[in-house]
């Protein structure tokens, strides 16, 4: 299985809105990984800008949808056996609530990477093993 159409328009939208909207001041990581700071200032955009609200839509479906395509081949490539108790659900709030008790210092969330963080919350949530 490949990754849909849906989540590679997903992520590419959310990443080109992520990089490209002249609202968005935070930066990606150094090593050019989406930062805590860039989800945290696109979802506090998202409440007034239209734009921000799409990309914020946008990078959340392409990170769920990337997990669960992952755990998918991960599976049929024979890779460690995961099972999850409940689907992955993924929102907003819960997102928010993610990176910001993982990365509680705002100090490091120029330099923390979102996606980890959301993802290894996403499988916690399911009840993955």
């Amino acid at each position: 299985m490949s990754i849909s159409a849906f989540s590679a328009s997903a992520l590419a939208l959310s990443l080109l809105g992520l990089a490209l909207s002249p609202s968005v001041a935070a930066p990606t990581t150094s090593k050019g990984q989406i930062s805590v700071a860039q989800v945290l200032e696109m979802v506090d955009r998202a409440k007034s800008d239209p734009a921000a609200r799409m990309t914020v839509i946008a990078y959340l479906a392409g990170v769920g949808e990337t997990a669960g395509i992952l755990l998918s081949q991960a599976q049929q490539r024979g890779g460690f056996p995961m099972t999850c108790r409940k689907s992955f659900t993924l929102d907003e709030g819960v997102a928010l609530s993610a990176l910001t008790a993982a990365a509680p210092d705002a100090a490091s969330w120029a330099e923390t990477p979102a996606p980890p963080i959301v993802i290894a919350d996403l499988f916690s949530r399911a009840g993955c093993r």
